[in-house]
């Protein structure tokens, strides 16, 4: 399954490099093993895309910094593969309902970890437990990753960390800020929500047939794009910032940053996590399917899973819950 064409990847990929510098015709032509007269209808997809795309008689061909816009081709050439890293396979979207249920039906057809759907708008768009995550076009980065870890059932709780690290990386890659995890699956500046995370199973006896990550990133948000009832609770990049950042750029640093994690130790993960989390020595109340609980944070297991200290000193793991500060 792939949803570009290694040829233009491959021009792209140069063209990226350059930095909007130029670079000659023969050079490109001869890197996708084309003539140099089907270098530029090769690239007229993208310049109709809005690619600002120059083409020079003497100078050769030059990038400039685009809008934002993206295509599978653009994040292929930019995050080539890696050794013993996933191979991704962007689908790009203008629509869906869900990109977690795209990611989910692909899956179940075959797909091989590295498959990525991103939406420029979802319509049905969800968070934990049901709620919905609010997916107004073109303003964040909607986006689901496949992948087939190496992991049991009982192990999957690190995806939830290794992800939220993965996110703050790449937050941070992009605009220089650095989000504070709220466990178990919330980014935070400021007091407000910047991003969230929505992780789903399919186990195979008791290991992990595959894993679905969905992320939500408010980016390009002002706050007349959320709603009245969570515009008090939200923020976005662009609110944080001032700057409107280019989802496109954001989502390779996404899996740049997924790249990186995934080939970390789990130790060097919960470290990266407990550096950035916002729940850690506090006092906390957890709403569980079991009821309510009541400690301070003060750790992670093996597996992921929080660490509750009672009152009484006794420490216990919670692996999913509401959590509110004391």
């Amino acid at each position: 399954m792939s949803f570009f064409r290694n040829r233009d990847v491959t021009i792209l990929r140069l063209l990226f490099a350059a930095k909007s510098n130029f670079i000659p015709r023969s050079k490109l032509a001869q890197a996708a093993g084309m003539s140099s007269s089907e270098i530029e209808l090769a690239l007229s997809t993208y310049v109709d895309a809005g690619y600002p795309i120059e083409i020079h008689p003497q100078r050769g061909i030059s990038l400039k910094e685009p809008s934002d816009i993206w295509c599978a081709e653009e994040i292929v050439a930019r995050c080539p593969a890696q050794k013993n890293g996933p191979i991704w396979d962007p689908l790009i979207l203008s629509k869906t309902s869900s990109t977690n249920d795209v990611a989910r039906e692909q899956a179940s057809k075959g797909a091989k970890a590295g498959f990525l759907v991103a939406a420029a708008r979802q319509t049905k768009g969800r968070g934990r437990l049901g709620r919905s995550w609010e997916s107004p076009p073109e303003r964040g980065l909607y986006v689901s990753l496949l992948l087939r870890p190496s992991l049991s059932v009982a192990q999957a709780g690190q995806l939830t960390i290794l992800s939220s690290v993965a996110m703050v990386d790449a937050i941070e890659a992009v605009s220089c800020l650095r989000p504070q995890i709220k466990w178990p699956n919330d980014l935070m500046i400021g007091g407000r929500k910047l991003a969230g995370l929505l992780i789903e199973t399919e186990p195979k006896g008791s290991r992990l047939a595959f894993a679905v990550i969905g992320m939500g990133i408010n980016v390009r948000h002002d706050a007349e794009d959320f709603s009245p009832e969570v515009r008090s609770l939200a923020t976005s990049l662009y609110l944080a910032t001032g700057h409107l950042y280019r989802r496109a750029d954001l989502l390779v640093a996404l899996l740049h940053a997924f790249e990186k994690r995934l080939s970390n130790p789990f130790a060097e993960v919960r470290e990266a996590w407990a550096a950035s989390s916002l729940t850690l020595g506090q006092q906390v109340t957890l709403t569980t399917v079991r009821g309510r609980k009541y400690g301070q944070a003060v750790g992670l297991d093996e597996s992921g899973a929080l660490l509750l200290r009672g009152d009484s000193g006794e420490v216990e793991t919670v692996t999913a819950g509401d959590m509110q500060a004391v």
